[in-house]
């Protein structure tokens, strides 16, 4: 099971997951994962990814294509507590591997 947090930031909803638990998302599972009609939906995505990148962090617009973390990304990540849990099933995280391994199939 993977938990995310949804945080609803002035008309914007943003989900943010630890990418560090065996599995780091790319653009197939983020845009699976966005989506309001077939996963949780969000309108960013931010992933910590530990210590891989300067910040630890990766963020995603809905569509799965990687944006620079903004000041209010920051902002949302020093809050102590998140306005929403969810609990993703290993049945979803499953499609989300299956959603990169697509995309990865279809760039080469």
């Amino acid at each position: 099971m993977l938990l995310v947090r949804l945080y609803r930031v002035e008309d914007k909803e943003v989900m943010v997951m630890d990418g560090t638990n065996g599995y780091m998302p790319e653009t197939g599972a983020i845009r699976l994962l966005a989506s309001r009609e077939s996963g949780v939906g969000a309108d960013r995505v931010i992933v910590y990814c530990g210590k891989q990148n300067r910040e630890g962090f990766r963020a995603f617009a809905a569509d799965g294509s990687e944006m620079e973390l903004t000041a209010e990304d920051c902002l949302l990540l020093s809050r102590q507590q998140a306005d929403i849990e969810v609990r993703l099933t290993d049945y979803f995280v499953g499609r989300m591997r299956q959603a990169d391994e697509e995309k990865l199939a279809a760039a080469c």
